[in-house]
């Protein structure tokens, strides 16, 4: 007797697997805490950090002051409503808030790698090519190296960086 087949859709077969591989539902963690910024919008997000999903489904969230915890545990039931929906499934069942100095640590972490991204603009910079004399200053600087490849390497790095330096004394000349 020939056993008789299903046939099943790639998500019923994902979802089963997932299942089993996660059957706590440990997954649901991530993505509570990766929609939170979108569920609450800029103004809460600035006073918060979803930090993690329990196995009871309680939420944790820190917040940096006990006047923002108070005021988000009043809107706890909405907040609840709005994260399982934007989930698609009931993964939270409670939100609790607590103060905690994460939040600041994590805002002056942001403003700090911000004003880090924004010093580190590379420089339009042109290189200008050197001279013979300064092209002979790195031939003798390099000389001392007695391996021919890293000799070679040396010489053209030391070449690149001078002219990219050339360049931008050229530029800061010409009042750029």
């Amino acid at each position: 007797m020939a056993r008789r087949r299903e046939l099943r859709g790639l998500g019923d077969v994902a979802a089963r697997v997932l299942k089993r591989a996660d059957p706590k539902g440990r997954r649901f963690g991530a993505e509570a805490i990766a929609a939170w910024r979108d569920v609450v919008g800029s103004e809460i997000d600035r006073h918060t950090y979803g930090f993690a999903l329990r196995d009871n489904g309680e939420f944790v969230v820190y917040v940096d002051s006990a006047a923002w915890a108070n005021q988000l545990s009043l809107m706890s039931d909405q907040l609840t409503d709005r994260l399982n929906t934007h989930l698609g499934h009931t993964a939270v069942k409670a939100i609790r808030f607590t103060v905690s100095r994460k939040v600041s640590d994590q805002a002056n972490w942001e403003t700090t790698e911000t004003e880090t991204d924004a010093f580190y603009v590379a420089d339009d910079v042109t290189p200008e090519p050197l001279d013979a004399t300064e092209l002979d200053q790195v031939a003798h600087v390099a000389a001392v190296i007695h391996d021919p490849r890293l000799r070679e390497v040396a010489r053209r790095v030391m070449v690149k960086d001078l002219e990219r330096k050339k360049g931008a004394r050229t530029r800061s000349a010409d009042g750029l």
